[in-house]
């Protein structure tokens, strides 16, 4: 099986949590989890432009640096702030305390100025993979998750946790970040070394644990 493959894997599972989410949109559609169906067709879309802005070398979605190297990594990093600016939102909109709304709150702002200032001032928004925003992001959410679970232990919903799609929301989540954080310290780095390639197995089946277990909690 060859890393391709499994990269391939990742992005059928990306479609396939999307599509059942469309299906069961009925079941959580008057609470701020509906926002999240539109962050996974995002993100799906992306990923599509990306493969297709390549392959296809469509103009309008590609960078060259003076070498003539091809880059699309604005796309990613656009992805980036919107994926983690609708999960603070979700998250805020869903934890019922005060002190874990605030912190919410305070997490999102810090990343808005990290990202800002890590485009203006540290990495290219265009040619870099953006590691700062990526690592504060992926913390502050970690942290997030664990404020929902602390208040799901100390509500009735425990008894019925395996019901709530937020629960394997968060669980996917948790997954996918605690094990990508590593990689994001020095990301663009990690391309000039040979055979780093298959360190990236991680992310990759990471992420497809991550979609399934999304998936999952639609059913």
């Amino acid at each position: 099986m060859t890393i391709d493959l499994i990269r391939g894997f990742v992005k059928y599972s990306e479609l396939i949590a999307a599509i059942v989410g469309t299906i069961y949109y009925y079941k959580y559609k008057t609470t701020p989890l509906k926002y999240f169906l539109l962050l996974l067709w995002y993100i799906t879309l992306t990923e599509f432009l990306g493969w297709a802005s390549i392959k296809y070398e469509i103009k309008a979605l590609l960078f060259y640096d003076e070498n003539g190297l091809i880059y699309n990594l604005w796309l990613y990093n656009l992805l980036e702030i919107i994926t983690f600016s609708f999960l603070f939102y979700i998250y805020y909109k869903s934890l019922s305390a005060n002190i874990h709304k605030f912190w919410v709150s305070i997490f999102f702002i810090s990343f808005l100025i990290v990202t800002i200032i890590n485009w203006f001032f540290i990495q290219s928004f265009i040619l870099e993979w953006s590691e700062l925003p990526n690592i504060f992001g992926s913390l502050f959410l970690i942290v997030i998750i664990l404020f929902y679970f602390i208040e799901l232990l100390k509500s009735e919903q425990i008894l019925i946790f395996h019901k709530s799609l937020l629960f394997w929301i968060s669980v996917g989540l948790l997954i996918f970040y605690a094990c990508t954080i590593p990689f994001s310290i020095k990301m663009n780095g990690y391309a000039l070394i040979p055979g780093i390639h298959k360190l990236f197995l991680i992310i990759y089946v990471s992420a497809i644990i991550m979609y399934l277990t999304f998936t999952f909690g639609f059913i």
